[in-house]
Parts: C-alpha cells; structure tokens; sequence
C-alpha cells in the first residue's frame, strides 16, 4: 500500500508503527485526550463518534483504519462504525481490538446488547451515558488477565473501587451528566461470540454497513480479540446484507468449532 492513506483512532502515547510513506491521520473524541502525557502523539481531528466524520475531515478516500482498544471507549459504536465507513474507499479497511470482557476487569459485567447500541445511536451519544459511566465504575473489578488465566475465579475478585464504588459510581454519573465532562470509560462489554450477535442484529436493522474479513480470538495470557472489516465494493442493499450475514455466520461457525475441539481435547 505505497502511499496509503489511513486513519488512527485513540493513538495516545503508543500509536501504531507503520511504513514511513503511509500518510496518518490522528483522532480522539477531543483534540486535548491525551495532554499531559508524556510522548502523546498531537491529534490532528476531534471526532467523538456520532454525526459525520467525512465532514470533519473533509474526504472520504482513506484506504484503511485503525482502532486498537478504543472501540469499547465510544459512546455511540453504531454511528462510530458507520462514520468510519463513510470515509473509507472501496474496499478500505478497518482493524480493530476489544477486550474480551471474561479476561479483564469487566468480567462481572454482562454483554452489552443491541437494544444499548440502538439506545446510543438514537440518542447521538457524545459522551457517555450516565448508565455506562454508572456500570463501568460499579462494576470494574480489581482483577489482572493473568490472574484469570492461573485460574482465579473472578466472582471472588474484590470492586477495584472497594467498598465505596457503588456511591463513588452514583456520584460520577450524575456529577458528569449535570456539568457535561468527558469520563472515559468503558461504554461497551462484549465476549467475541457475543460482539459478533450485536453486529449480526445491527446488520439486519441497516445500522452495521461493514462486511467482516476475520475474527482472532485472544492468545493465551492475552485479553484481547481482533476484528478485521471492510468497505465491500457491493453496494445493493439485499445483496450486501446476504454477503455481510454469509460473512458473519462463517466466522461464528469457526469460532464454535474452535471451541468444540478445545473441549474435546482437554475433556471438558
């Protein structure tokens, strides 16, 4: 990709290392959410997530994108997904890693639903909601990924804000919808099996405009999975949803099979 053009989202201090002769562009919900870190890349676009983000940047001829564990930051996923569409050129690329939520501190949350991600796309979501900051104070636990994978069971891990993080919860939700600040926080949970559920139901309600290349699941001591979609040249609206639909279901197909063959072989 000579002289590719591509999009960073969330770079902060540890943005992607990439050929020189790719043209980068950086953007955060703010242009200032990474001041005062040391080494911080300067952001070139404020971009939160809802509304169009071609206006922002003013083309929509990128050739890919690039979003490592940002995604589960945004407000609004659904309009995020689409704004990045909307730049990208035929066949452009976004790469992107979330957490799986089993592995971290989100493991006593529950997978986030479509109804959320609906919630948020009506409403226009900028910053988060007063439930997601709510659910990821109260719920975060103080738990390492490496801790689970030596077999500690995370419904004993303790609150990571202790005793005090269901009134610490209250008060950072409504003090942040009462003033209009910007907590980052993690709006989003999601298993890989049950990402792929949200997206299969927003795909059939014309919300999710991307087709799916692949899905890596997380390594071993690892928290992280990794999703790989695209802008599919296909523009008919029937047939991008059967190649959108195919294209999910292959992968979820394989997923399952993975883990078949994991039970089968360790006898669980």
């Amino acid at each position: 990709m000579a002289n590719g053009r591509g999009l960073e989202f969330g770079p902060a201090n540890n943005p992607i290392e990439l050929p020189t002769d790719l043209s980068i562009t950086y953007i955060d919900y703010d242009k200032r959410a990474s001041a005062g870190l040391t080494g911080a890349v300067p952001i070139d676009y404020a971009w939160a997530g809802s509304g169009s983000l071609a206006v922002v940047l003013g083309r929509r001829d990128y050739d890919f994108a690039i979003a490592v564990q940002v995604a589960q930051y945004v407000p609004n996923l659904l309009g995020w997904f689409r704004g990045i569409h909307g730049v990208l050129r035929p066949r452009g690329v976004l790469n992107l890693s979330l957490p799986d939520r089993r592995l971290m501190f989100d493991a006593a949350r529950f997978d986030s639903t479509i109804a959320e991600l609906v919630e948020a796309d009506v409403h226009g979501y900028d910053r988060p909601s007063v439930r997601q900051i709510f659910t990821h104070t109260y719920q975060a636990l103080a738990i390492e990924p490496v801790q689970i994978w030596n077999g500690r069971n995370p419904n004993e891990a303790p609150l990571y804000c202790g005793e005090d993080a269901l009134a610490l919860a209250y008060d950072n939700a409504i003090n942040d919808h009462r003033t209009g600040a910007y907590r980052s926080c993690h709006c989003w949970a999601f298993t890989p099996l049950s990402f792929l559920d949200v997206i299969e139901a927003a795909t059939r309600l014309k919300l999710f405009p991307f087709v799916l290349n692949d899905l890596t699941l997380p390594t071993v001591g690892g928290f992280e999975f990794y999703v790989s979609m695209r802008r599919d040249e296909v523009e008919d609206p029937r047939a991008l949803i059967d190649k959108q639909i195919s294209a999910l279901h292959y992968i979820k197909n394989n997923i399952l099979r993975v883990q078949r063959e994991a039970r089968l072989l360790f006898g669980t």
